[in-house]
């Protein structure tokens, strides 16, 4: 039995007539008696009988049209979905990015999103930014928002924005007090630092290295709100993205730190596999973050 003798099945099962169902399918009328004599053969049972000028459906024929039924409902319902999805009115986009953003970036843009399609679901996963490109690897995701980090250049990448990387301390540290630093002197301050993997981590790395120093690692957490509340307590300075501490600036809870002859900054990006085609809803959540603004770099 194939497919296409189901269906033949299913449309003269439905309308009781050989002849309505060819024209129904746009075949002729003995291609349809064809079609049936074949699939009564290969079950070796009766479909239909016929009395007078009139078909009915056997007892067998019931129950396989109850089950072409489902069948062809379920196809029905495929295509539906299908272009339900491609018109943006029900799916689910995977998107991964830094916990930071998750809280500071990510709402207001989901939200706006959300307003525009409903329908679509966004499922969001958080880890460090080396973490969310090895979940386009894996397919988790289909669009990683990140910032710098060594990735694949397999991957396609969409600068989104620069942030600004700034040294912070309680006042009352140290630091604090003192109000700017040279690298030299910052290499013998304790800091707290993000983990391994994360764009400021690298930013931090980097800054050391280019100047044949390294830091000295106080702490490692990959927790933002651990580290802040760390840096507020005075245990340590930490290097952050000043997008998220500007209350903190304001209120007088954090101080900035100058660091002499410096002025870091990191690239966000959206990146993805450039082997795979976006769904229409990953191009669409693109467009809400770049605001008509195609900056992509390949």
């Amino acid at each position: 039995m194939n497919f296409n003798q189901l269906r033949i099945f299913y449309e003269s099962a439905k309308l009781l007539n050989f002849s309505k169902a060819a024209n129904h399918l746009s075949i002729s009328q003995p291609a349809v008696s064809s079609q049936i004599k074949q699939l009564e053969e290969i079950l070796k049972i009766k479909l239909f009988n016929k009395i007078g000028k009139k078909i009915h459906l056997t007892e067998t024929g019931k129950i396989l049209f109850n089950y072409a039924d489902k069948i062809f409902t379920l196809e029905s319902e495929a295509e539906k979905a299908v272009l339900e999805f491609k018109n943006l009115e029900q799916g689910v986009l995977h998107i991964g990015t830094t916990k930071t953003y998750a809280r500071y970036l990510m709402p207001h843009y989901i939200s706006k999103f959300h307003t525009l399609y409903p329908g679509v679901r966004i499922k969001l996963s958080e880890g460090s930014s080396l973490e969310m490109i090895h979940s386009l690897f894996s397919l988790k995701n289909e669009l990683a928002i990140v910032a710098t980090t060594n990735y694949p250049k397999s991957l396609n990448t969409i600068l989104f924005r620069k942030e600004k990387v700034i040294l912070v301390s309680s006042p009352e540290h140290m630091l604090g007090k003192k109000g700017s630093i040279t690298i030299e002197e910052l290499s013998k301050v304790p800091l707290i630092v993000r983990e391994e993997g994360s764009g400021v981590r690298k930013i931090v790395n980097d800054l050391f290295k280019n100047r044949n120093l390294s830091p000295t690692i106080l702490y490692e957490a990959s927790n933002f709100e651990c580290i802040k509340e760390l840096v507020i307590r005075g245990e340590g300075a930490s290097f952050v993205v000043k997008l998220v501490v500007e209350k903190e600036i304001a209120d007088g809870i954090l101080k900035e730190i100058a660091i002499d002859g410096e002025n870091l900054t990191m690239e966000v990006m959206i990146r993805y596999l450039s082997e795979k085609n976006l769904s229409r809803a990953a191009l669409e959540f693109i467009n809400i973050f770049l605001k008509k603004n195609n900056n992509i770099m390949e």
